[in-house]
């Protein structure tokens, strides 16, 4: 059976209008976008809302016990009719494989100040390693990573060190299961009973994903996160789908530029792409076309909001993200010298906290874990003199976010930095030279 993907799924639900039901769904990918095409498909299998009360089982496949499940699935229902079962977040199809992927989104969801999502990933991770909770990834010898993981260890793991403890309880008996859940769809399940298994990421290689596409039907919402213009192009297709549905949806058509500006102003975000589409459709009130002016008084970018993007980037030493992040801001109007206002915040602070890395009292170590630093380090560097510095007000894991981002610079380079800065900013007041090519070069200067 052809793996169906977002494009596909009218035809999906066509046949289930037709009764052409299979007895198992593995739905993988995007985490939004597998919930939303997991509701569509329950909703075409019960269409009845009262039968859907009645006839569908959520299970958690974080916390599931897989036996449990499978017996659900092979008995009758005690209502007639369809019976559902959802296992969402299923553990079945986790290997060393599908690692780097848990990896990938941890370091994304830890540069977003979200640590408890972070720590989600990483015990996904830890998990399709076949690791213990408790075992440290920071002790593991590069060896041993690329054995359990599938990839190379990274130079920096420091930062992901007490994240997992954030994660939340985990129930033992999720961690495995696809054997039996093989043994029972090859045995054949109850004519009406249907399973439905939801995960972000598979290991095809495994024998049950080859059995689901024999049986049954895989819909793949995977989406690529390189850097090619390919894989750009595939992103911001789907948020152009959920914004078009969405405005459809509340009876709105949006008018010129309209989904590529919300495209601009969300990235690869389908939750917000969704949250900030209902806004603007909301604000609209009766009018039937949303116009670009909507989106601008709903979702425009805060001067605060565009330069925290931007030194962010910048902080993380990420060049590329920085260079197209200026563009964006360029594109958008925003003043050069608020952008060096906003530099020369972020290189102080930088300053600042290299300067604290490189004091003996309290020690700053760089593979200091979170909650060793919050009840530790922290504590203690707010007892000195330095320690009522307004850098260090602010909540405890974005200050040890900071320590880390200081440790992608030497204090000669942030302090030359300084001095390029004011000369980018030089130019922008006199020399007539275009602004976006002055603070393009400071960036290449400082990060290239």
């Amino acid at each position: 059976m052809p793996v169906y993907q977002k494009q596909d799924m009218a035809r999906v639900l066509a046949e289930i209008r037709k009764e052409a039901v299979s007895p198992v769904y593995l739905i993988w990918g995007d985490r939004y976008l597998c919930r939303e095409v997991a509701d569509d498909v329950v909703a075409q299998l019960l269409p009845d809302e009262k039968e859907r009360r009645l006839s569908l089982r959520r299970i958690d496949g974080e916390q599931e016990d897989v036996a449990q499940t499978m017996h659900h699935l092979q008995t009758y229902s005690l209502f007639a009719g369809r019976q559902v079962i959802r296992v969402m977040d299923s553990q079945l199809f986790y290997s060393k494989a599908v690692a780097k992927t848990f990896w990938d989104k941890a370091k994304k969801a830890e540069s977003e100040a979200k640590p408890e999502k972070a720590g989600r990933y990483l015990l996904k991770m830890i998990q399709a390693g076949g690791l213990e909770r408790d075992e440290s990834l920071t002790d593991l010898s590069g060896t041993q990573w690329k054995k359990l993981f599938g990839f190379d260890k990274p130079d920096d793991v420091a930062w992901c060190a007490g994240l997992v403890s954030q994660a939340g309880p985990v129930d033992e008996k999720s961690a495995a299961g696809d054997a039996l859940v093989m043994q029972v769809l090859e045995k054949g399940v109850p004519k009406g009973n249907v399973l439905i298994l939801v995960t972000e990421a598979v290991d095809k290689r495994k024998k049950l994903y080859k059995l689901i596409g024999d049986i049954g039907v895989i819909i793949d919402l995977s989406v690529d996160s390189g850097a090619t213009s390919m894989a750009q192009k595939g992103r911001d297709g789907v948020i152009r789908d959920l914004v078009l549905r969405t405005l459809a949806e509340l009876g709105k058509k949006p008018g010129p530029g309209v989904v590529d500006t919300l495209i601009d102003r969300v990235g690869f975000h389908p939750v917000a792409a969704v949250r900030e589409a209902e806004k603007v459709a909301l604000f609209a009130g009766e009018t039937e076309v949303v116009s670009r002016e909507d989106v601008n008084a709903v979702v425009g970018q805060t001067r605060e909001e565009a330069i925290y993007e931007l030194n962010d980037a910048v902080a993380s030493a990420n060049l590329d993200r920085s260079l197209k992040l200026l563009a964006r801001l360029h594109d958008g109007g925003l003043h050069p010298l608020a952008l060096v206002a906003g530099l020369r915040n972020l290189l102080r602070k930088l300053l600042f906290f290299k300067a604290l890395t490189q004091r003996h009292d309290p020690l700053y170590q760089p593979a200091l874990s979170f909650p060793a630093f919050q009840q530790g380090y922290l504590p203690e560097l707010k007892k000195k003199s330095h320690g009522n510095s307004p850098f260090l007000a602010g909540h405890p894991f974005v200050l040890y976010k900071t320590f880390q981002q200081a440790g992608h610079f030497s204090l000669p380079t942030l302090r030359e930095a300084l001095g390029q800065l004011l000369e980018a900013e030089f130019q922008l007041k006199s020399s007539g030279l275009p602004p976006r090519l002055i603070l393009e070069r400071f960036l290449f200067a400082f990060l290239g």
